[in-house]
């Protein structure tokens, strides 16, 4: 048997969770509700970035 090979990692910091105990939001593993909220801030503040430079994607937004 292969033990380990398939460990979850909190998208914040890095450390090993079970997955378990692991809280999985946005498709993400996280240590504890603090982190998973620290990121769903991350990414709230970069989309409003992207959505003030006039977008993203295939047609820059236009």
């Amino acid at each position: 048997m292969v033990f380990g090979l398939f460990k979850k990692h909190c998208s914040t910091c890095g450390m090993d969770v079970e997955k378990e105990k692991a809280i999985k939001r946005f498709g993400e593993y996280f240590c504890s509700e603090e982190h998973a909220e620290g990121y769903r801030q991350k990414m709230a503040t970069e989309e409003s970035k992207t959505a003030k430079q006039g977008g993203g994607g295939c047609c820059g937004g236009k």
